[in-house]
């Protein structure tokens, strides 16, 4: 199992940043951010994925590095659009429609198709977890 409190509250410490500072470069209020040092389940389930790139941006590191098991890097990288046109080829394919798709992955995908900074927003880490689950590509390369 992944330890990313513990992982964030090192990086902070190695930063040399409070929790105060953190919070504030996050955009978050003070609990909020302190919950990601405290419980592991936050950083997957809570922030948008525009708020990790900040907190990794915070602890000058890029967040691949934050998300993965020993810090290192993925190998590839699949872009908002590789992703978007994924989806469409899997419901092509799979013969499914959007609905039906959106049913299995337990999200809407309104902000998704509208736009990479709209999904960096809405969405959180979860998502893009199950989104590339879906279609049998690495979430890790999928980080933003």
């Amino acid at each position: 199992m992944t330890r990313h409190a513990d992982r964030i509250r090192e990086l902070r410490e190695r930063a040399g940043k409070s929790v105060d500072e953190m919070a504030a470069a996050v955009g978050m209020a003070y609990m909020e951010y302190l919950d990601l040092e405290l419980h592991d389940t936050e950083l997957p389930s809570v922030p948008s994925l525009a708020s990790v790139q900040k907190l990794a941006a915070a602890l000058n590191v890029t967040v691949r590095a934050l998300l993965s098991e020993d810090g290192t890097e993925a190998s590839h990288r699949l872009t908002h659009a590789d992703l978007v046109e994924r989806v469409k080829v899997h419901l092509s394919e799979a013969g499914i429609s959007r609905e039906a798709f959106e049913d299995r992955l337990g999200w809407t995908l309104d902000d998704f198709f509208a736009s990479e900074e709209r999904t960096l927003a809405q969405y959180n880490i979860e998502f893009l977890r199950v989104l590339c689950e879906s279609l049998g590509v690495s979430w890790v390369a999928a980080l933003p």
